[in-house]
């Protein structure tokens, strides 16, 4: 993987590489010359084990989720590099009839034009000159039908390579037996064949093949099954056979459609010569009138950009594991200043300042910094394995060789990443336990009340001023994250306000945490009502969760005895459980900023996970209706460019092998690559596709739209202004502006509209230029509609009537797609295998819609399950946290125990008390995270129903899913407890009595 979120990889590292030498340079300095400091510092981790054990798994979990992003986004990235590879071997540029030979956003290809063979050697004569170029060879490549009437097996797409052995260069051919092989060595109606091909045709050297070209069979025989490799042909079933024979073959004698050229260097390292070598070429090809594609160097900058998607994906949903992660770091220290705080006390007394505490806090921090950066990086390679696994589940459908790899440069990043976030922290938390009252501090006395309200009134007037701020630049820019924000700045900076006027703090608080949680709970339905439409990116999401559970934590913590005597009155009437209850509550809730800091932790994760699978889970069931996804049809085929079928409707009545009653609907789709822009826009022209739809498709498709034009008052209405009128088109939802974006929407093409938002539902109809890239020719589309966020893939692009393409772009007007409505006893799969066999010469390729779209949905699914198990490692942190308080609580409280014992209390009743303690945590995040990220997903869903779109989604809470993470958190949680539970059983009451 090159860059990250737009930077460069090998930027990024240089600077954090830097700042961790420069980091770790100063710690190791300052502790050459502070020893005594450094040896009190660190004298802790080795005096308790399991405490330190326990904090490195705390302090491990931001470089996990960092380094399994990293390690995803590296392994998508490589697979699809070594796609490139076998499949490109050592071609870096090819040279066609037209610079670009496929539409990226589906893979559709279109019909290439011959060109005559003896542009092949004035290429070559170009590139002569230079040492950049090591070979240029002439070949076809087409695809055509194969058959193997031994095995009986069927091929309807097999790429045919007509090649010399002038191309041996790029990639020799080599059979599976280990020699070389050369086209030379091919007798008449002799071929090669890949590996690909002998498995799906079940073929060996020596059988018998029939080729269904466009100019008609021919029988071939295998000479040799050759590997998957380079112009070989890598990509599914090909078939290798000299230059002249394709000629024949295909009827095109003295002609090629490709021109193959390999630059210096290997397989790889030859792409970064492309810009050269295309300049070098440049004005040959201008005059030849042909296009040249930098074909490897686009497809290589293709995989860094699907890899850097993968990591910018993992690595957003795991903002909330990370600041749940930072909480943890900032517990720790706490709980270890608040269990030292005598210790630091005498030591200030004696003469120690406030930054020797500070440099024994962080030598102490660096140390398990340090090891858990380490643990951490490795624990996060072992989540990426895994996820790799689940991502093959999800790519199963595409046949897609996922290869597990990790790059140096991105265990670098993440581990001085994962270092230098911990130790900002420590860093932060030493500084602020160092602030202390020296007398209470040896006392152990908790500090007195009132100190640094000041200072809080200040901070609360500063949030005020930022807060308004910030309003008024969200307002401006119509921005909702840095409004909502300000808006939450208020409502923070008003407690401080309130405490220094002399509410008491739980007025204060309450109020504060109720504005927060009300303001970001507030459905769409309401706040529309005050507010203008405002732009939302995943921010919002961020923000929300983080805000909202800023605010119930508030609330819960400063009503707790209210909390507190709910619980007994429902549980404590069972008198064996109130003693146990009763004390496993009251002390959590007496210690504020503790409990507070463990809940919030927990209720975070809590709420990401909840909140997360329930919208997943409810768009994807919403694009789970094959009705809307076929627009009325039930099966999808295509066939050979070179091949097509002229009249399909025609040809289904007259074949033999199929029963035109059962198929109700016929409707044709071409597809021509054109550019386009906006009229008077003032854009660049972008490649995209411009679609042809027939008059029985225009008059019986039910696809809906997201967005329609003044003057059009319904779908069907659209679709007949289509149908009557060349110079109209609709348009997909990926090329039309949207207000919100979430970051998670495949990527836009560089084709797009301007001054409307989709959302909106109206705008006024667009013109559009479109043009031929090869002749230049050019017409004007109007665009009156907007297709639906739910609408396949197959209808991205431009789409008019067949008539527009068939005056504007007739060399591309042939339909070579088809939809087809069956009867309603008939299954859509067995009248796709029909329609295969009956057009297998044509290439045909058919299928259920519903099984297209089952496909994109079990997609869709194992990517929310992917999401849940990322998202849920953020639940570690919570059940570490409740590991460390309940060890500070073991030793804190030991003097209490004591008590406890001395008046009655049996071991099992104090163990009982332990593990309630942390099952009153852990529950009480999972229903309040769960609760709060319920209501969002609830908002979020009911927002989304008024879009067209989305009118069909429905809010369900996967709860099976849910309760299963739950229950093993809940037992992780309750394991983590067991230990500190024995331990304070076992405290004898004489001895914990003495205990100061």
């Amino acid at each position: 993987m090159q860059s990250i979120f737009g930077v460069a990889m090998r930027d990024i590292m240089l600077l954090l590489g830097i700042a961790f030498i420069v980091t770790v340079g100063v710690v190791a300095a300052t502790a050459i010359r502070n020893p005594v400091l450094f040896k009190i510092g660190t004298r802790h981790i080795w005096r308790r084990p399991g405490r330190t054990a326990l904090i490195v798994v705390g302090l491990m979990l931001g470089t996990a989720i960092i380094t399994a992003s990293l390690a995803t986004g590296d392994s998508i990235t490589h697979t699809i590099r070594s796609q490139v590879g076998t499949s490109l071997g050592g071609v870096d540029e090819i040279v066609s009839s037209t610079e670009e030979s496929d539409f990226e956003a589906t893979g559709e290809s279109i019909q290439l034009d011959y060109f005559p063979e003896a542009y092949f050697a004035e290429v070559r004569q170009a590139a002569a000159g230079s040492d950049l170029v090591d070979g240029v060879a002439p070949i076809i490549v087409e695809s055509i039908a194969a058959q193997n009437p031994a095995s009986r097996q069927n091929e309807p797409r097999v790429t045919l390579l007509g090649r010399t052995d002038d191309a041996a260069g790029f990639s020799p051919l080599r059979a599976v037996s280990g020699e070389d092989v050369r086209i030379a060595d091919l007798g008449a109606g002799e071929v090669f064949l890949n590996q690909n091909g002998a498995e799906e045709l079940k073929a060996a050297a020596g059988d018998r093949l029939l080729l269904y070209g466009p100019a008609g069979t021919e029988a071939v025989t295998v000479r040799a099954i050759v590997r998957n490799r380079g112009v070989g042909g890598a990509e599914g079933t090909s078939v290798v056979m000299p230059l002249a024979a394709a000629q024949a073959f295909t009827g095109r004698p003295g002609q090629i459609n490709h021109i193959v050229i390999s630059n210096r260097g290997g397989d790889f390292s030859g792409a970064r010569h492309s810009d050269e070598v295309e300049a070098l070429l440049r004005p040959t090809i201008d005059r030849l009138g042909v296009g040249l594609e930098t074909t490897k160097q686009d497809d290589l900058q293709t995989a860094d950009e699907v890899g850097n998607s993968f990591t910018q994906f993992f690595v957003i949903f795991g903002v909330f594991s990370i600041s749940a992660g930072i909480l943890l770091i900032f517990l720790i220290f706490v709980m270890l200043a608040a269990e030292r705080r005598s210790e630091m006390g005498i030591s200030r007394a004696i003469g120690a300042e406030r930054g020797h505490l500070v440099r024994m806090f962080v030598f102490e921090g660096m140390a398990y910094d340090i090891a858990a950066a380490a643990i951490g990086a490795l624990l996060g390679l072992g989540v990426a394995y895994l996820m790799l696994l689940l991502l093959v589940q999800a790519f199963s459908s595409m046949e897609i060789d996922l290869r597990y790899n990790v790059s140096a440069q991105s265990l670098i990043v993440a581990y001085t990443i994962g270092v230098l976030m911990t130790f900002l922290v420590v860093t932060f938390s030493a500084w602020r336990v160092s602030i202390l009252n020296v007398i209470s501090a040896i006392r152990n006395l908790p500090d007195r009340k009132g100190e640094g309200k000041d200072r809080g009134l200040l901070l609360g007037l500063g949030s005020l001023a930022l807060g308004g701020l910030l309003m008024l630049s969200g307002l401006s820019g119509e921005q909702a994250a840095p409004f909502h924000l300000g808006v939450s700045l208020l409502i923070v900076g008003v407690v401080p306000i309130l405490r220094r006027a002399g509410l008491p703090d739980r007025a204060s608080f309450s109020a504060g945490g109720a504005g927060l949680v009300v303001w970001w709970l507030l459905p769409e339905s309401v706040t529309s009502a005050f507010l203008p439409e405002l732009a939302m990116d995943f921010s919002i999401f961020v923000l929300s969760g983080l805000m909202v559970v800023t605010g119930a934590t508030w609330v819960i913590m400063y009503n707790s005895d209210l909390l507190l005597g709910g619980i007994m009155s429902t549980l404590g009437r069972v008198s064996w459980l109130a003693p146990s209850l009763k004390t496993s509550i009251a002390y959590p809730l007496k210690n504020k900023f503790r409990m507070g800091v463990t809940l919030a932790m927990f209720t975070l994760v809590v709420f990401t996970l909840v909140t997360g699978t329930t919208t997943v889970t409810a768009f994807t069931n919403a694009f789970d209706n094959v009705e809307t996804y076929g627009g009325g049809y039930d099966v999808r085929a295509t066939t050979l460019r070179t091949n097509p079928v002229e009249d399909m409707r025609q040809a289904v009545k007259q074949s033999p092998d199929l029963d035109s009653g059962d198929f109700e609907s016929v409707a044709g789709l071409s597809m021509a690559l054109i550019e386009a822009r906006q009229a008077g826009s003032g854009n660049d022209f972008a490649v995209y596709a411009l679609r042809g739809l027939d008059d029985e498709f225009l008059t019986e498709t039910r696809y809906g739209f997201a967005a329609i034009a003044d003057g059009y008052g319904s779908a069907r209405e659209v679709w007949e202004a289509v149908k009557n009128d060349p110079g109209l088109a609709v348009v997909d939802s990926l090329a039309a502006p949207h207000r919100d974006s979430f970051g998670l929407q495949p990527t836009a093409p560089e084709f797009q509209l301007e001054g409307f938002f989709t959302e909106d539902g109206r705008f006024s109809p667009i013109p559009v230029e479109v043009r031929d890239p090869r002749t230049g020719r050019s017409t004007t589309v109007t665009v009156i509609a907007v297709l639906k966020d739910v609408a396949p893939p197959f209808m991205v692009g431009l789409s008019a009537s067949q008539s527009l393409l068939e005056s504007a772009f007739p060399d591309q007007a042939q339909p070579i797609t088809y939809l087809f409505r069956v009867g309603g006893d008939v299954d859509p799969k067995d009248a796709a295998g029909d329609l295969e066999a009956a057009f297998f010469a044509n290439g045909m390729e058919a299928q259920a819609l519903g099984e297209e779209l089952g496909d994109l949905v079990e997609t869709n699914r194992v990517f929310n399950y992917i999401l849940q198990g990322f998202m849920g490692l953020g639940l570690v942190v919570g059940v570490a946290a409740l590991g460390v308080v309940s060890a500070r609580a073991v030793v804190e409280r030991r003097h209490e125990i004591g008590v406890m014992r001395a008046i009655g209390f049996e071991r099992g009743t104090v163990q009982l008390s332990f593990l309630f303690e942390s099952s009153f945590v852990a529950v009480l995040g999972i229903v309040c995270g769960t609760a709060l990220a319920l209501v969002v997903a609830h908002n979020v869903i009911a927002d989304s129903s008024k879009q067209p779109s989305w009118e069909a989604i429905e809010f369900s809470v996967p709860w099976l899913n849910l309760g299963i993470i739950f229950l093993v958190v809940y037992g992780a949680a309750i394991l983590t407890a067991v230990l500190p539970a024995v331990q304070a059983s076992r405290v004898y009451p004489a001895q914990a009595l003495r205990y100061e």
